[in-house]
């Protein structure tokens, strides 16, 4: 009785054993075996389980979107809308606060140098009504540039004395053209000025040309600021297109089982 049962076991293990080697030999046959049902990612790739627990290796994602649900398009279009907001919406939060500080520095410099131009142009106007006897401070911008140039409007060496002379080596010998020319662009009366010395001369230059140097590096800044959206919006074009690229090309693990006719198959890959 014991012989008989031993036997009985002895035979149920070998018809275990069929289904399984039957599926060991089915899993290298690539036309029979429907690879995996679980996906093992690799470091770094976030796309975690699909649905149902199981990526086929070599699957191609859906390529009308990223991971995050934004288009190349979408990303594109925030990002040129404020720096850095197309890779947060992307997911990249990194990224994100990288451009957000460049984004507010770029815009604090162009407001201080508004300011500091601003600040230096009320400086040289107050200081052509001290130093240099100007009438006011509502004169036109080559009204300041000319009393930068002369250091008179009258007398020798001023400005209305070179006046004459331009407008004789350009009309002479006709003394009309000449009045005319002179008339139209002489500076009396309330236009007048003369700089008390050849220091306070050169001092209002020096404060006028630190306004028009800071008026300059706010322009170049906001231009800067126009610029670093066209980068953003680029990188956030490339992230979102990395992003969608298929987990096959990063290297993943791929563990499954298959149900067969006389057992279960077991695979694993990897794709390099």
């Amino acid at each position: 009785m014991r012989r008989i049962m031993t036997c009985s076991a002895i035979a149920a293990w070998a018809l275990m054993c069929v289904p399984v080697s039957a599926s060991a030999e089915s899993v290298f046959d690539a036309g029979r075996l429907t690879p995996p049902a679980l996906r093992i990612e690799s470091p770094g790739d976030a796309r975690g389980f699909d649905a149902g627990g199981a990526v086929p290796a070599g699957a191609a994602y859906e390529t009308g979107e990223s991971a995050k649900g934004i288009s190349v398009k979408s990303a594109a279009a925030w990002s040129l809308l404020l720096p850095g907001l197309g890779q947060q919406r992307a997911g990249h939060a990194l990224s994100a606060k990288i451009y957000y500080g460049v984004e507010a520095a770029t815009w604090i410099t162009v407001g201080s140098f508004l300011w500091m131009g601003y600040d230096r142009e009320n400086t040289y106007k107050d200081y052509a009504v001290v130093f240099a006897n100007v009438r006011g401070t509502d004169h036109s911008k080559d009204y300041y540039r000319t009393i930068g140039e002369h250091l008179s409007s009258d007398g020798p060496g001023g400005y209305n004395e070179a006046l004459r002379r331009e407008a004789r080596d350009l009309y002479y010998p006709d003394v009309g053209a000449m009045e005319s020319y002179y008339q139209a662009r002489a500076m009396t009366g309330d236009e007048s000025w003369a700089w008390r010395s050849e220091g306070d001369y050169r001092r209002y230059g020096d404060i006028r040309d630190g306004s028009r140097f800071a008026y300059r590096v706010a322009l170049y800044s906001a231009i800067g600021a126009l610029a670093l959206r066209i980068v953003s919006a680029a990188d956030a074009v490339r992230i979102v297109r990395i992003d969608r690229r298929p987990a096959a090309s990063e290297g993943a693990t791929s563990i499954g089982f298959e149900r067969q006719p006389q057992g279960f198959a077991f695979c694993v890959q990897r794709s390099f």
